[in-house]
């Protein structure tokens, strides 16, 4: 994982990370297999570093503010491994326990069914567009013209307020 969240998923080879590790380049391809196959396990371990999202607050308006604000901050923690999980079509599963803590709460808000899910995904929405519209701003500094995390958080809470009953 260090590999790919320091120099990216293109740098990491079975021979770099046979060295990394001390072994034989041999080791990795008999215990984990080809390339494709170490990537697929990395993605699932992924899931475990990024999913870790965390949820507090009394109410569910609170619980879906902290878990969305949670996976935010995990994803940009660990961006190139969420970049690989989307490269892998395994983003779901890693997005996967936010989606739950947010349908959870909508759900105790007494939101069920398709309005439960149109809800948590455009909660988790929300986190997503402003993760990519981050990405972009840092790559261009000058461009930007707001204040990111005031945004976010103004965009987040009036989504929530507009979606809860």
């Amino acid at each position: 994982m260090s590999v790919v969240e320091i120099d990216g998923v293109d740098a990491l080879s079975m021979r770099r990370l046979a060295a990394k590790l001390g072994v034989a380049p041999t080791a990795i391809y008999w215990h984990v297999g080809n390339r494709d196959e170490l990537l697929d396990a990395l993605v699932d371990r992924i899931g475990d570093e990024v999913g870790r999202v965390r949820t507090t607050g009394r109410t569910p308006a609170a619980r879906i503010l902290s878990t969305a604000r949670s996976l935010l901050v995990s994803i940009e923690s660990h961006r190139p491994l969420v970049g690989l999980a989307h490269q892998r079509d395994r983003l779901g599963s890693v997005l996967a326990p936010a989606q739950e803590a947010i349908g959870a709460a909508f759900g105790d808000a007494g939101l069920r069914g398709a309005r439960r899910s149109d809800a948590t995904n455009a909660v988790i929405q929300v986190v997503l567009g402003y993760s990519i519209t981050e990405l972009y701003r840092d790559r261009s500094p000058a461009t930007a013209l707001w204040d990111g995390e005031r945004t976010f958080d103004v965009s987040l809470k009036g989504v929530v307020r507009g979606l809860l009953p």
